[in-house]
């Protein structure tokens, strides 16, 4: 088993980027192994396979022992996004605008974990949501970096009425922000954004309509559910990150013809954010092949957290065809 040459876990130095000075990444597995990044969705972290302290990797099931993902089989590369909520650096706030950062600054920050980490080449590129925003930009840019590309639940442009959601999400944390209850506008802003990232019908499944009257006002189980998730999100991320990359994944941006890397694109036929119709169109457009899968899931957008199996099986099939040409 060959040593890793630089750390594991580190940051690397960003010169002339105004997205950023420094991006931290993580890697897991053996230098000589194929090199595969994975990205995830905005509150996604380079640690997709478990921290220094113990703590738990955001994709289990699909990265780990035993997983598509297993770092005894590949080399596994992450990074925590610029501007975001990890220990990569972000622009300047502005009190007046939201700090730009786009899909293409991740991807050059991508390139220069490649460069540090002496990858020449990635076998493969995992994305999804954000992330396989993300992966496109990094196919459009820097077609030499990467063999093959999976992307899970994006598409090359965001869709108007997702951009719609986003943006009133914004605006309810730029209030709170400005009536000093910063983090209960974000808490009330993620609780918005996990209903678009479900569906109507687990909804129904999981939730009881009837209220609980036994403390006073009328209570209901899904505003329990939606209160717990807006709190917990508060806990690791600012109001600037979230306004930061909500903004960037509505700023996303690019042209299919200009992906010159062999793709799978996978969508989710419940998925309201990013609908098939759109990934479909994506995958019409790539000049490489493209390659569309759909899967049937109740769990809308967030089906690539959900559906391991079927996530799995995919990644697989992308990872393991030698001459994969979408």
């Amino acid at each position: 088993m060959t040593a890793v040459v630089v750390p594991p876990v580190g940051t690397v130095g960003l010169p002339d980027s105004a997205a950023g000075d420094t991006v931290a990444y993580a890697s897991y597995g053996r230098e000589d192994a194929p090199a595969v990044f994975v990205l995830g969705g905005i509150s996604g972290h380079r640690f997709v396979n478990g921290d220094p302290q113990g703590g738990h990797g955001w994709w289990p099931g699909v990265v780990g022992d035993g997983a598509a993902l297993d770092p005894a089989r590949y080399r596994i590369v992450s990074l925590d996004w610029l501007g975001g909520a990890g220990d990569s650096s972000g622009p300047a706030a502005s009190e007046t605008s939201v700090p730009i950062v786009t899909t293409q600054d991740q991807a050059h920050a991508v390139v220069r974990v490649l460069d540090h980490l002496e990858i020449d080449q990635l076998h493969g590129f995992v994305g999804a949501s954000y992330g396989g925003m993300v992966g496109l930009a990094l196919g459009a840019l820097y077609p030499e970096k990467v063999r093959r590309l999976l992307v899970l639940c994006a598409a090359h442009r965001p869709h108007p009425m997702a951009v719609a959601l986003r943006v009133l999400q914004r605006r309810i944390v730029e209030l709170s922000t400005g009536t000093g209850r910063e983090f209960e506008g974000l808490a009330l802003a993620r609780a918005v954004a996990i209903t678009t990232y479900r569906t109507p019908e687990e909804f129904e499944q999981r939730f009881a309509t009837s209220p609980n009257w036994d403390e006073g006002p009328p209570r209901f189980a899904v505003e329990d559910y939606l209160e717990h998730q807006g709190e917990r999100f508060t806990q690791r991320f600012s109001a600037t990150a979230f306004r930061i990359l909500t903004q960037s994944l509505d700023l996303h941006r690019v042209v299919p013809e200009d992906v010159l890397v062999p793709t799978t694109v996978m969508s989710v036929d419940s998925d309201t954010l990013v609908p098939p119709w759109l990934v479909a169109e994506l995958a019409r457009r790539l000049p490489k092949s493209g390659r569309a899968v759909r899967i049937t899931s109740i769990f809308g957008h967030d089906a690539f957290l959900k559906e391991h199996q079927a996530v799995g099986r995919l990644i697989l099939n992308v990872l393991e065809t030698e001459d994969h040409n979408g």
